[in-house]
């Protein structure tokens, strides 16, 4: 309204002056409010109010807050002329984004009223993620992460750390902790539009190895007003980060039974007669627990593979065992060794080197003994002639349970090209689908010589 004099807006106390507005930069607040100016009790935003030109005793101000209806502040009192006073304005009258303030002077010279100028004022409310009660973990802040085992693939292709948190405004500052390091993102308007920030992290953000680096973030906009406001950070994210490992070196295993000619040669009845299994060492270069090996043996006719499992730490080593009949099928032959590693996040198995290993031959070498249609009776071939008098066993194997032995009964003397043997029936009945490993024993009479053993025959029951 046309005056003769002019009324001032209010000032906000302790406001930001001249925010940035990032939804459209070319409207200019002239104040910004954090939600910390609103005071308790009754969550009300101080303004001063200026006096105005010409004021007066009786002269009545007004405020009108967002077109509303005028809201009565004051009446002029003696001694109060030229004096500037306090409002308070209930944050419920304010919104999200700009409000519009102004102060309305009703007096004698201008009675409909004069109004100052519009104050736009900036209001965030809620606050990024919403208002939490309490402290901890802030439930509303959402991170998720495209790997949990990163190495150095992954940190090369990136990794996608996604975000989403509830009221995100263009322009919130978003402080993301990678295992306390920062890494800092300004909210762009796409981003604030579709309700999700994706930052892809690369290698140099993964600046330390560790089994659980820790990845959160926390939320400020760009009024001040944080996440929470106590619950100020999102729960963390554990995952395994080893992008500084060293390049892989798979070594060749050690085979700690074989202990002749640098570990290639392993002695039977003197360093394995009594095992009940050999012992495959790995230890590599780049080992990880979050990779997977395992170890093949070549044998004299079988492959035998073991269940992966996690890779050895950083400097250890891994034992692997291996069945005593892989050993005793390849007796007099060679078995070869090598285990395979495969990385996080990845489908192919990197084999090592190869560590061959000679299985040298016990007195006698026996034939591998076969088996009828009928499956109740086991042909044995020990060497024809034999020098003395032995007695036969023959034995069963199942994976995982306890191996079968039959009596003992004389072998034919002094020869013979062959003996049959009578399988227990009770091997076949109680075994079903299952795969059997047969061989024979045999041990010369009146004799503490070691007992010879003959390689297995794989029986699918």
């Amino acid at each position: 309204m046309n005056s003769p004099f002019v009324v001032y807006p209010a000032k906000v106390v302790g406001g930001i002056l001249n925010p940035v507005y990032y939804p459209n930069p070319n409207v200019k607040p002239h104040y910004g409010v954090p939600l910390a100016l609103f005071t308790l009790p009754g969550d009300l935003l101080r303004l001063e109010i200026v006096p105005w030109d010409a004021q007066a005793t009786n002269d009545s101000a007004y405020l009108i807050v967002n077109n509303g209806s005028p809201q009565f502040m004051k009446t002029i009192q003696p001694g109060d002329v030229g004096r500037p006073f306090d409002y308070s304005v209930p944050k419920a009258f304010l919104t999200d984004g700009i409000n519009t303030l102004v102060v309305r002077v009703i007096n004698t010279v201008q009675p409909g009223g004069t109004d100052s100028i519009d104050l736009l004022v900036l209001v965030h409310t809620p606050r990024p993620g919403g208002e939490v009660a309490g402290s901890g973990d802030n439930p509303n802040l959402i991170l998720s992460m495209s790997h949990t085992n990163v190495g150095p693939t992954e940190a090369a292709n990136g990794v996608d750390a996604k975000l989403t948190y509830p009221y995100m405004r263009e322009g919130d500052d978003i402080n993301l902790d990678l295992d306390g390091r920062t890494y800092p993102h300004k909210v762009s308007a796409t981003e604030a539009q579709l309700g999700r920030v994706v930052i892809k992290l690369f290698a140099k953000d993964f600046w330390q190895d560790n089994q659980r680096f820790a990845i959160r973030f926390r939320v400020t906009d760009s009024l001040g007003n944080t996440s929470g406001p106590l619950a100020i950070w999102s729960a963390p994210i554990y995952i395994d980060v080893h992008v500084k490992q060293p390049p892989l070196n798979l070594t060749k295993p050690d085979v700690l039974e074989a202990r002749l000619s640098n570990g290639n040669v392993l002695d039977f009845n003197n360093d394995f007669y009594t095992a009940t299994h050999a012992t495959v060492r790995v230890k590599y270069t780049g080992s990880d627990p979050a990779q997977r090996v395992y170890v093949e043996c070549m044998g004299r006719a079988e492959t035998y593979t073991t269940q992966p499992q996690p890779g050895p730490a950083a400097g250890q080593e891994l034992l692997v065992l291996i069945p005593r009949r892989v050993i005793i099928d390849s007796i007099g032959h060679k078995i070869q060794f090598r285990y395979y590693v495969r990385l996080p996040n990845t489908t192919q198995d990197l084999p090592s080197f190869d560590r061959d290993v000679n299985i040298l031959p016990q007195r006698h070498i026996c034939g591998v003994p076969t088996i009828n249609a009928a499956r109740n009776n086991l042909r044995l071939y020990a060497p024809n002639p034999l020098e003395a008098q032995y007695t036969a066993r023959i034995s069963c194997t199942i994976d995982g349970q306890s191996r079968l032995d039959s009596i003992e009964l004389p072998y034919p003397y002094p020869s013979a090209p062959y003996m049959d043997f009578p399988i227990p029936q009770s091997w076949i009945s109680s075994n079903p689908g299952k795969t059997a490993y047969f061989n024979y024993s045999i041990r010369r009479t009146g004799s503490t010589d070691p007992i010879i053993f003959s390689p297995y025959l794989k029986v699918f029951l």
